[in-house]
């Protein structure tokens, strides 16, 4: 190995002490949990259902609000970051929330070409989304209850979308804060560094279990994330890098921006 390549991984192992060193308890982790989850759950179950029946709804009215607790994490993840990173650098939060280029698990090198890891786990994701459909239907036949709520329903907003070209904007807003500075930033960046004190290697497991719970606005997509959404923190975890489960994450954006735009467009049913 070369000295650069020896150079690099004591620099590495340096800094997994000093994101490691300072865990997270069981309770510390549940209750960040419920900082990001129990907002999006209330406005789900509660507060959309409320405005409904007193008639102060539109069509919009939960993509506001679910934009505005996705907000919410990210103002949760700087105040946490502004209690732990002291002095708070951009250098210690890099270190903090794994800001790196991805790195060898066996070398400790980073590099760029790491990153086509997130090629395959990105079509898994995909092709398993649009296969277990079936599983899903299963479960809200089960559960009746637990089918998705109309007002939830993307599909339903796609006939009063039409030339609404400002939607484009709140959806920007809407996947900043959930595949960088909100949702993905909680549950990669904030919590997977700090629970391996508690689940130890299976951190990355416990995660991903974190974060179907976390869904309970989408609780009807249960099954299929029980079993998709540990694409999110295994390679986050196994190359040390928060760009991975941003990237695998974010590519449901790209669908996003198609569909908003030819529903706006009228020309596609969301």
């Amino acid at each position: 190995m070369s000295t650069q390549a020896i150079a690099s991984k004591n620099t590495l192992q340096e800094r997994s002490v000093s994101h490691e060193g300072n865990q997270y308890t069981l309770w510390q982790i549940l209750a960040i949990w419920a900082g990001a989850a129990l907002p999006m759950g209330l406005v789900y179950w509660v507060i959309v259902p409320i405005l409904i029946s007193r008639g102060n709804a539109y069509p919009f009215t939960y993509i506001f609000l679910m934009v505005a607790a996705l907000i919410w994490e990210g103002v949760l993840a700087y105040i946490l970051l502004r209690h732990e990173v002291k002095p708070f650098t951009w250098l210690g939060v890099k270190d903090r929330l794994w800001l790196f280029t991805p790195s060898d698990p066996k070398t400790g090198v980073r590099s760029k070409w790491l990153f086509l890891w997130t090629i395959p786990s990105i079509v898994l994701s995909i092709v398993g989304f649009a296969k277990l459909g079936w599983l899903n239907a299963l479960w809200v036949k089960a559960f009746p209850f637990l089918t998705q709520r109309p007002y939830a329903v993307v599909q339903n907003a796609a006939e009063p979308a039409v030339g609404q070209w400002w939607l484009l904007g709140l959806l920007t807003v809407e996947v900043v804060f959930c595949y960088v500075l909100g949702e993905e930033l909680i549950f990669r960046g904030i919590l997977l560094p700090k629970m391996s004190g508690v689940f130890r290697k299976w951190d990355w497991l416990a995660n991903h279990l974190l974060f179907t719970a976390y869904h309970l606005h989408m609780i009807s997509t249960t099954p299929s994330r029980l079993l998709l959404d540990w694409l999110y923190p295994l390679p986050t975890r196994r190359f040390k890098s928060y760009w991975m489960g941003v990237i695998i994450h974010g590519s449901d954006a790209v669908m996003f921006f198609y569909l908003f735009t030819m529903a706006i467009m009228g020309k596609f049913q969301i």
